[in-house]
């Protein structure tokens, strides 16, 4: 037992050592906003009731607000095709290899609406950060499946005035839905 102690340490410490680093790696996305880019926008509509699929338009913009010890959090507004734009909080974790976990509540809240659920990975293209997720709605009447290379965006670039799908700024979606970031 005794020989054991000293692996049983330096493996505590290897591991402190590198969760310590796990949580600050990914601590820049807090204050990120993301978007999804013009090839990305097709998504489809599913109906168990009819059978039927339909493709359409899924512009979705998060804002991540904050980050902590691997968790982040934040809001998002949606948008399929013309309809209302859906306000949305988002609790997500990323792990050291960047693989991403993602669940979007609709607010306001209601007990009839579950909650979706997202999967996703941190992919580096073209030297930036995009972040590749997918997402299903849950046993609904009208179910809504996208997947999406998500990319940033800020006050210098052109999606910043103009999102892809919808026309309009990222300061103006996203005020549809005031305060919907976790607090």
């Amino acid at each position: 037992m005794k020989e054991l102690f000293p692996l049983l340490v330096m493996s505590f410490a290897i591991f402190s050592t590198s969760q310590a680093a796990t949580t600050k790696q990914w601590a820049w996305l807090a204050g990120t906003f993301w978007y999804v880019p013009a090839k990305n926008l097709s998504a489809y509509t599913y109906s168990p009731i009819t059978n039927t699929l339909r493709f359409l338009s899924d512009q979705t913009v998060f804002h991540i607000t904050g980050y902590s010890e691997g968790y982040f959090y934040g809001s998002v507004v949606a948008q399929i095709d013309s309809n209302t734009p859906s306000c949305q909080s988002v609790i997500g974790s990323v792990t050291p290899d960047g693989k991403v976990y993602l669940t979007f509540n609709i607010l306001p809240y209601s007990a009839e609406n579950s909650p979706t659920i997202g999967l996703g990975t941190m992919v580096q293209k073209l030297k930036r950060w995009t972040m590749i997720n997918q997402m299903s709605t849950g046993p609904n009447a009208l179910q809504v499946g996208h997947w999406a290379y998500m990319v940033q965006t800020n006050p210098r670039q052109p999606s910043w005035n103009s999102l892809p799908g919808i026309g309009v700024s990222v300061p103006q979606f996203l005020s549809q839905c005031p305060d919907n970031s976790p607090r």
